[in-house]
């Protein structure tokens, strides 16, 4: 059974004990047992957002424990997209957002692509207010929401994506993405490259290519 505790602080945020332990074996096992590590996440999570109840309350992001479940929370959704339950990654991508008001790990990003493959525009619509207009997701949304609604390309999405986020644009439009020892090394550097962080991007959302290829198909071509 797992074990975890709520405290209430003096700032009005709360801290998270007991699931530092589960993060890091889930971390050791991710290479060489993933579908074990997400099980375990998936459960631990569970046993967490069971704790909290209907309890409106914000975590504690600079105690490390609280950090750490809170890493696992947004692990386990990716686990779920991973696998193509998107509903279920929204539902708790959506709960760490319910307990994050700062959004430390940029959730509103996964959950935008998660809301264009469900066709969920008012929800989007909604997210797309805290991703900012300079980031190259926020035109790769704009390029995805309209294929989804129109079968159609943002001409300036397209044209803003070619001139100011290339890395991106190629990365999205290429054939392969490898996740070579170089790719992997740049990941764990300080100030990882632009090519590195997009095909980070592209590896966080290809479960949603995988059932919609025509998207990059088209972006290909266009």
């Amino acid at each position: 059974m797992i074990k975890i505790q709520l405290s209430p602080t003096p700032s009005g945020l709360w801290q998270v004990d007991g699931l530092s332990q589960i993060a890091r074996r889930t971390k050791e096992l991710e290479s060489s047992n993933w579908p074990e590590a997400a099980e375990m996440r998936f459960d631990a999570v569970q046993a967490l957002l069971d704790k909290i109840g209907d309890e409106e309350l914000s975590l504690d992001w600079n105690h490390a424990p609280t950090r750490s479940a809170m890493e696992l929370l947004y692990s386990a959704a990716a686990d779920q997209l991973a696998i193509g339950e998107v509903e279920m990654a929204v539902a708790l991508w959506e709960s760490l957002a319910a307990l994050d008001e700062e959004d430390h790990m940029s959730v509103s990003v996964p959950l935008a692509f998660c809301y264009v493959d469900l066709q969920d525009y008012d929800c989007l619509e909604e997210v797309m207010f805290d991703i900012s207009p300079k980031t190259p997701e926020y035109h790769l949304l704009q390029l995805w929401s309209e294929f989804r609604r129109t079968g159609g390309i943002d001409r300036d999405a397209l044209r803003t994506l070619r001139t100011r986020h290339k890395a991106w644009m190629e990365e999205f439009s290429a054939d392969q993405h490898p996740a070579d020892e170089a790719y992997m090394a740049d990941c764990r550097s300080e100030r990882p490259s632009p090519q590195t962080e997009a095909r980070e991007l592209w590896f966080a959302t290809a479960p949603l290519w995988e059932h919609n290829p025509d998207f990059l198909q088209t972006l290909k071509k266009a």
